[in-house]
């Protein structure tokens, strides 16, 4: 029992000597408060000694300062920074300005103005290596060595963090117009003015955004994608799809008919070990291919290119335009680098194809570059004279034979299936439209109906 009245008068004492110490405190608290007002009052730094004079004391890592009359905007201590916390812009004025941007406290002539010189100390790591390389030794950490030119500021904490972000340039915008720099100050007030509308969160007003009409009143490019390339997009394989395409355009620079640039497709993904299903279906579809679909996709490519007067070309015997992309086939780049400093030649003479294509076999053959196979592909691209263009419509149109896909209105796929390998027979064989569909008709009198003979007898 005693113990337990024992441990009440200790409480009550310890109550008591802590509340007469708070009123102590509340009475005498100017004098006696322990709470500092930061960052608006800071504890002074105590003095200490460190064992030797602080003059001799050169490993301070403190605040960045910048003697900016000194600095010559070498950007060195900017190069060097591992972070980045140094931005410099600098003006040097033109060589008929006798503007005079001063010297340095070592007598260096200043070739060029420093407008701006900022250093973000929030991003700063104190790792001096921006003091070292500078050859004015504008650009030092305050204290230490150094605190002849600047005390030391041992703790610089803000409340905001652009207060931590320094700006040492002097340059007024008259100093800087004198120098010429009309331009930079007008990309540094649309910067400002950028960064005022981003603050105020202010984006385009509807009046500036244009209207649906305006947009589909301005001509749309179309991205012209070939067709034959195209082909090859259902193989899943990337590696695969880039050798066929490759394929394809190698065969049409040497002018490979469809079934030539199937054969060397199929023998490049053979030699690569990339066949495949779907690589099977493709090549069939493109032995298959229509030279009319590839026909009307040019000119649908055509008429979305712009359409002007000067890049009206002229069609070749060959169905393609004549022009300096057309030499491209020529794989040896010196070979090709002078074909076409001779079609640009001919084309500021005023020459036409032929005379174009006769001026590049000339030089060519006068450097001795020339071969066999360059020849006569420079040979084939010329427009034969006796021939008009609605003749080689006429010629094209008589050996186009209809599309294979044509078939598939057969709904029997047993006689579908059988009239496809009839096409591809009669195509091998070099046959027309019209005797392929008289021996799909023969072949099937008694299984195809008035209603789909009419319509393959369309395809003649």
């Amino acid at each position: 029992m005693s113990e337990y009245i024992h441990s009440i008068v200790d409480g009550v004492k310890s109550f008591l000597t802590g509340m007469g110490l708070t009123f102590k405190h509340f009475k005498e608290k100017k004098n006696l408060v322990a709470t500092l007002q930061y960052p608006n009052e800071k504890w002074p730094k105590p003095e200490r000694s460190i064992g030797f004079d602080h003059k001799d004391y050169n490993v301070i890592r403190s605040r960045l300062h910048v003697d900016i009359d000194d600095c010559i905007g070498c950007l060195q201590c900017e190069r060097v920074c591992p972070v980045d916390c140094i931005k410099i812009d600098t003006l040097k004025p033109p060589k008929d300005n006798d503007y005079d941007c001063g010297k340095t406290s070592f007598d260096t002539q200043k070739k060029m103005i420093v407008p701006r010189f900022t250093i973000d100390m929030s991003e700063c790591m104190y790792c001096d290596l921006c003091v070292h390389p500078c050859p004015e030794e504008c650009i030092y950490m305050v204290g230490g060595p150094n605190e002849p030119k600047h005390e030391i500021d041992y703790e610089f904490s803000k409340y905001e963090r652009h207060g931590l972000i320094y700006e040492f340039a002097t340059a007024t915008d008259q100093d800087i117009l004198d120098v010429g720099g009309e331009s930079y100050l007008k990309e540094r007030k649309e910067k400002q003015e950028r960064k005022l509308q981003g603050e105020k969160m202010e984006g385009k007003v509807k009046s500036d955004i244009p209207e649906s009409n305006d947009i589909a009143d301005e001509p749309a490019k179309a991205k012209h994608k070939d067709p034959l390339l195209e082909i090859f997009n259902i193989v899943p394989d990337k590696v695969a799809r880039g050798i066929a395409k490759k394929a394809v355009v190698y065969g049409k620079r040497n002018n490979f008919d469809f079934s030539a640039m199937a054969d060397e497709v199929a023998k490049r993904i053979e030699q690569a070990g990339k066949t495949s299903s779907e690589m099977s279906t493709a090549l069939e579809n493109m032995r298959n291919y229509s030279v009319a679909e590839d026909i009307n996709n040019s000119k649908v490519s055509e008429s979305q290119s712009e359409k002007t007067e000067n890049n009206v070309k002229k069609e070749t015997s060959s169905g393609e335009d004549f022009s300096i992309k057309s030499l491209d086939f020529i794989e040896d780049k010196m070979i090709r680098g002078i074909a076409k400093k001779s079609f640009m030649a001919g084309k500021r003479s005023e020459l036409d194809d032929n005379e174009k294509i006769d001026l590049i076999i000339k030089d060519l053959e006068s450097s001795e570059k020339i071969t066999q196979d360059i020849k006569d592909s420079l040979l084939n691209l010329k427009v034969s004279s006796s021939e008009s263009p609605v003749e080689t419509k006429e010629i094209e149109k008589k050996n186009v034979l209809f599309d294979i896909k044509a078939l598939n209105v057969i709904e029997d796929k047993v006689v579908r299936s059988s009239s496809k390998k009839i096409y591809m027979g009669g195509k091998r064989a070099g046959k027309s439209s019209s005797e392929i569909i008289d021996d799909i008709l023969k072949e099937f009198s008694d299984k195809i109906d008035d209603d789909l003979k009419t319509t393959l007898e369309g395809l003649k």
